[in-house]
This record gives structure tokens, sequence and C-alpha cells, in this order.
């Protein structure tokens, strides 16, 4: 999903790493017992001490957030920058984690395919792009049954870490799709106002896929907050 961005940065000069956390792409997942957000920070943890020299500036989208939130409270010396995508601080409500588990109930008793139609409606701008839409489910498909099984369990029980926010000292951005109807922009808001010293930047047509909806206008908004992050890292002692 990081594609054009990656292929951007990479063209700037900037050395960038897109893993598959396990139970994505050709990873095994983990036990279900086991899959935390917890768990998935540990992993990208050792791919920023393996790959990046042990820090590096860290961008997740939606559950990739709760990932980096993770990492911040964890390890938060791997993180120079935090970029935070279409994502928030906060636990499930109440209502979001039982239609977590009902779409476990629906997956597990009819596949997948209807949880991914649903989920691609509310995941896309008011007039989505049927090209982007056709991609996204194409990526979809390619999961693991067992991967989307085990992170949506683990999403259910992840921990609010808005208290987390305000410990927050490194450079932060909160780029939100101004369409996105599941991490509204009234999320981002919210997030920078526990620190103040965040950018927030809403991506005009574009709900919560906004790096493959608005791909170019994103790749843009990333090197303003890289070259600024650049600057405020090398002006400290």
């Amino acid at each position: 999903m990081w594609s054009e961005q990656a292929a951007c940065l990479r063209g700037r000069g900037f050395h960038v790493l897109t893993p598959n956390l396990p139970g994505f792409g050709d990873r095994p997942a983990l036990p279900p017992e086991r899959t935390t957000m917890e768990a998935f920070a540990a992993d990208i943890r050792e791919c920023i001490q393996r790959e990046a020299g042990g820090r590096a500036i860290v961008g997740g989208f939606s559950m990739g957030g709760y990932v980096l939130l993770a990492l911040l409270r964890e390890a938060p010396e791997c993180v120079a920058a935090a970029l935070f995508v279409d994502t928030r601080a906060d636990a499930d409500s109440y209502d979001a984690r039982k239609g977590r588990y009902q779409a476990i109930d629906q997956i597990r008793r009819d596949g997948p395919a209807g949880f991914f139609d649903a989920s691609l409606t509310r995941m896309m701008r008011k007039r989505p792009d049927e090209k982007i839409r056709a991609a996204a489910r194409a990526m979809m498909e390619r999961q693991s049954v067992e991967g989307i099984l085990a992170a949506q369990t683990a999403m259910t029980k992840r921990r609010d870490q808005t208290d987390l926010l305000a410990e927050l000292t490194m450079p932060v951005m909160v780029l939100v799709g101004a369409e996105d109807a599941i991490t509204p922009p009234s999320v981002a808001l919210n997030m920078q106002s526990h620190m103040p010293h965040a950018m927030v930047v809403q991506v005009v047509s574009a709900g919560h896929l906004a790096p493959m909806e608005q791909p170019a206008a994103v790749s843009g908004h990333m090197e303003t907050f890289l070259a600024t992050a650049k600057r405020a890292l090398e002006a400290r002692p």
C-alpha cells in the first residue's frame, strides 16, 4: 500500500522500509493468544535494529498507527520521528469492539469476502475510484484468513494510548483523509490537542485509504514532514 510513497521517497535519497507484519504478505501469523499490538511493535523494533541501525522515522497507517503507539511506549528510543496516518490513539469503543467480533464471526462462518466489501465501503471516499478499490480489494485477498482474524482480535484488545501522546517530544505529523469515516479529521485534531507541536494535515478527496486514494498528495506531505523533522533532529544537541 505504500508503493507510491516508497518510490517517491527513495527517489529523494531516503532509505525506506515497508515490512509486512506477521500474518501478512508471505509471513505466517502468530498464534492468536500472542497476537497483540505489542508483539507487532517488537517485530518492527527488530526490523529497525536490523536494517536501520536502531533508530528510524516511523509511519503507521490505521492499525499500523496502533503498532507505532505500542512501539513508542515500549521502545521510544527507536523512533526519531512519528507519522500517524488515518489512525487513532484511543481504544475501541464498545460498539467498535462489538463490530469487530461480529466481523470475526462472519469471516469464520462465510469467509472474508463480505468483510472485504463492507470494509472497503467504509474505507474509501464518498465517490470512490473503482481502480483503487479494485487494487485495495486485490491486496486484501492476498492476505491469509489466519492473519486477518489474528489482527482483528488484537485490535479489540489494544489499550488506550492517549496518555502517551503528551510525552512525545520528537517531531510528529498526523495525516488524515478529509473524508475518512473511520478515523475522521476530528480524531486527528484530538490527537494534536495532546501534542500541540504536531503537524496536522487533511488530504482532500481521500477517505481512510489516503495513501492509495491520493498518493501524490500524501507523498508531498511526507516529504515536507521529513524535511522539517530532519532540521529539528539536526538542531538537537
